[in-house]
């Protein structure tokens, strides 16, 4: 976006002195910050009788004498990597992409933990990709590859399972079983910037079995499956449409949340995904952009069509966006190019129960109205590692917003 682009490329100083103001006078405003600050969860390490502990029902972990070691996994991209200097991006990059070009039924192969087949059903278990949560996946086609169903297991890497690829066992234990060897991790470093998490081994010799009559249950037969839609999505298990806006929870961008069309979603939605040019403001420590209401679809469609187009496979369509929110406006914009589940602050609250990298998600305020200025919002987001604070003013022809604040760590 231009007015980011434009923003990261200030001084440093810029971005230090444009944190002295907040822009406005609001009370509600204030009152959100303090909380936010005083709300901020302390790492808690887990025990290891917590970490032993199976986090479902339908998981049992027996402990064997002859185990895999995870240390013996031969990872395709790190093989080819790890001679190369640490900062030479480019050739990493393309070695990387390559080896994720490489895939069995649109899974890339460096994802893939084990593949076993049982009298004509092939299940393939995967890990997503993401830096902050690698969710497990079953893929499972009751008809030698031709079709497909996705589900989520519930297990989230190293929150307690590191399943292993080399595993001596095979996948399949029976038509209603699966196998997996593991090992059994808690946490001992929580995530910083530019760091991953550090990990112990509480044991090595771990082999887990998962009941497939828990993890295939689809309630509302809306390709969902009823563990991804009470534990990652916070949709209806027993409806295929959770908003009732006529599109599947599968197929919608914005399950939770009807889109109201009005001029704030319309705001919203131009600071989301808007690729506005700046102009000159007097303070030069404010970022100035302008967001038209009569030509706004128009414009935006513009704008977007511009920008290089985003790879779309099936494990990107599993990256789904976390935001938390308490504002309906916010929660109602149709999301560009992305699934988008918006969590509200008592949502978010069971969300970060389920693992401790919940906890970085993205926080959007609400827009609140300005105490001393007419026609005047605040509206702030808050991120792991950048937030930009935001003044806005409505006019005749639509909303004039300015960046007052932006920091980065």
């Amino acid at each position: 976006m231009k007015k980011l682009i434009t923003l990261l490329l200030h001084l440093p100083f810029c971005l230090l002195f444009s944190q002295q103001t907040d822009g406005c006078k609001c009370i509600q405003f204030e009152k959100l910050k303090d909380s936010l600050f005083s709300s901020h969860l302390p790492f808690l390490s887990v025990t290891e009788q917590e970490a032993l502990t199976p986090p479902f029902q339908y998981i049992s972990v027996k402990y064997i004498k002859q185990n895999a070691h995870s240390e013996n996994i031969i990872d395709p991209v790190k093989q080819r990597t790890k001679d190369l200097p640490y900062d030479n991006f480019d050739a990493i990059y393309a070695i990387r992409q390559e080896e994720f070009d490489k895939k069995v039924s649109d899974i890339p192969i460096p994802l893939i933990v084990k593949t076993g087949q049982l009298n004509g059903t092939v299940a393939i278990l995967y890990t997503t990709d993401s830096f902050l949560s690698n969710d497990y996946y079953l893929r499972i086609s009751k008809d030698n590859g031709k079709t497909w169903k996705n589900y989520f297991t519930g297990l989230v890497a190293n929150q307690h399972y590191f399943l292993k690829s080399n595993s001596g066992y095979p996948l399949w234990k029976d038509e209603n079983l699966l196998q997996i060897e593991a090992d059994i991790t808690r946490m001992t470093q929580h995530h910083v910037y530019g760091a991953s998490p550090e990990y112990a081994i509480v044991k090595d010799n771990a082999l887990l079995t998962f009941d497939l009559s828990e993890i295939l249950k689809d309630s509302d037969g809306d390709g969902i499956n009823d563990i991804e839609e009470t534990r990652k999505l916070f949709t209806n298990p027993y409806s295929k449409d959770t908003d009732g806006d006529g599109i599947s929870d599968a197929e919608d961008n914005n399950p939770k949340y009807k889109t109201p069309e009005n001029d704030f979603t319309k705001l919203l939605q131009g600071i989301m995904y808007g690729n506005y040019n700046i102009t000159v403001h007097q303070n030069p420590f404010y970022e100035e952009f302008f967001i038209p209401l009569a030509t706004f679809k128009e414009d935006l469609k513009k704008q977007r069509d511009e920008l290089p187009e985003r790879k779309r496979d099936f494990v990107y369509s599993l990256d789904y966006k976390i935001i938390v929110t308490d504002d309906e406006n916010l929660k109602g914009i149709d999301p560009v190019d992305e699934k988008i589940i918006f969590l509200t602050s008592k949502e978010y609250a069971e969300y970060s129960k389920f693992s401790y990298m919940n906890r970085f998600k993205p926080y959007y305020s609400k827009v609140f109205h300005c105490d001393d200025m007419k026609d005047t919002y605040i509206f702030m987001i808050e991120g792991t590692t950048t937030g930009l604070t935001y003044l806005i003013k409505r006019t005749a022809e639509g909303w004039k917003v300015d960046i007052i604040k932006h920091w980065m760590s």
